[in-house]
C-alpha cells in the first residue's frame, strides 16, 4: 500500500467502512443513474477486459464483466471488498490494493471509475499508474462530483446544519470535490499520458432521502467531528432537512473519456 495514501486507506478501512456498509442499498440507487452515463460513454465490448478503480461493492464491476465478459475491481476498503467478494459472479474478482501505485500489469483494455478516483493523495502519479496498465489504445471513462456548490445533496443538509453546527471551510486534498475543476482534470490525464481527452458535464437528480443525506458527503464529516453533541441533534436534523429538501435534488458531476496513447 501507498505510504502517500495512508490515510485514505486508514478512513476508508476503519472510519467510512462501517457507514458505506449500514448505507449501500439508498446509495447504490442514487449513484446507479452516474455510473451508467460513464460505462455508455465507455462502450465496452466483449472480449474485453475491464479494471474498475474504487469499486467499492462491486456494482459497476459485475456490470463492467456482463458486458465485456471479464472484469477486476480495486479497492482499498477490506471490509467492502469482503461482501464485493461474496456475491462476485465467475467473470468478476478483486484486489485489495491502491490504485496509485500497485504493479498492474499491462493487460487491460478498459478503465473505469464512478467516483473513485478522487481520493488520490498524488492524482498525477495515480493517472500514470492506470495508464501504464492499459493496452496501448485502451480507452478510459469516470464520472466525478462537480464542484459542491453546485450539488443540492451537499448543500441543502449543510444549509441546515449550520443553524445548529460549526461547518469547517471546505478541504482542498483528497476527498470528493478534488477533481471538480474540468481543465485541470483534463490536464492531469493528458500529463499521465492519455489522449483524445473530453470532460463533459453530467447533470442528474440525486435520488434520496434526508437520511442519507446527513450520512453522505461533507454533512457526514460534520457530523462525524461533533461527536456525541452531533449524534443527538441527528433526528432534528433530519427533519429540517427533510422540510427543505426541493422536489428535485439536483447532482452536478463530470464525466471523462480518454483513450492511453498508442
Amino acid at each position: 500500500m501507498s505510504v502517500e495514501n495512508a490515510e485514505q486507506i486508514r478512513l476508508w478501512n476503519e472510519v467510512n467502512a462501517p457507514r458505506w456498509i449500514a448505507m449501500r442499498r439508498p446509495l447504490e440507487r442514487a449513484l446507479l443513474p452516474f455510473g451508467n452515463a460513464a460505462v455508455a460513454g465507455l462502450a465496452p465490448q466483449p472480449g474485453e477486459l475491464a479494471l474498475d478503480v474504487g469499486c467499492g461493492f462491486g456494482e459497476t464491476t459485475v456490470e463492467l464483466a456482463r458486458r465485456c465478459g471479464a472484469a477486476i475491481g480495486v479497492d482499498v476498503s477490506q471490509p467492502v471488498l469482503e461482501i464485493a467478494r461474496a456475491e462476485a459472479p465467475p467473470s468478476v474478482s478483486y484486489l485489495c490494493v491502491d490504485a496509485q501505485t500497485h504493479p498492474f500489469e499491462q493487460r487491460f483494455d478498459l478503465v473505469f471509475s464512478r467516483f473513485g478516483i478522487m481520493f488520490f493523495e498524488g492524482p498525477a502519479a495515480a493517472f500514470a499508474n492506470l495508464r501504464r496498465a492499459m493496452k496501448p489504445g485502451g480507452r478510459f471513462a469516470a464520472v466525478v462530483w462537480g464542484p459542491a456548490a453546485e450539488n443540492d445533496w451537499v448543500q441543502v443538509p449543510l444549509r441546515v446544519m449550520r443553524r445548529h453546527l460549526p461547518i469547517p471551510p471546505p478541504s482542498t486534498g483528497p476527498g470528493p470535490f478534488s477533481l471538480a475543476d474540468p481543465g485541470a482534470f483534463s490536464q492531469l490525464l493528458s500529463g499521465a499520458g492519455f489522449e483524445e481527452v473530453s470532460v463533459r458535464p453530467l447533470d442528474l437528480p440525486f435520488e434520496a432521502d434526508a437520511e442519507l443525506l446527513l450520512k453522505s458527503g461533507p454533512a457526514a464529516a460534520v457530523l462525524r467531528e461533533a461527536g456525541a453533541a452531533g449524534e443527538a441533534l441527528r433526528p432534528k436534523l433530519e427533519a429540517e432537512v427533510r422540510a427543505e429538501m426541493p422536489e428535485r435534488l439536483g447532482a452536478h458531476a463530470f464525466v471523462a473519456l480518454a483513450r492511453a496513447q498508442r
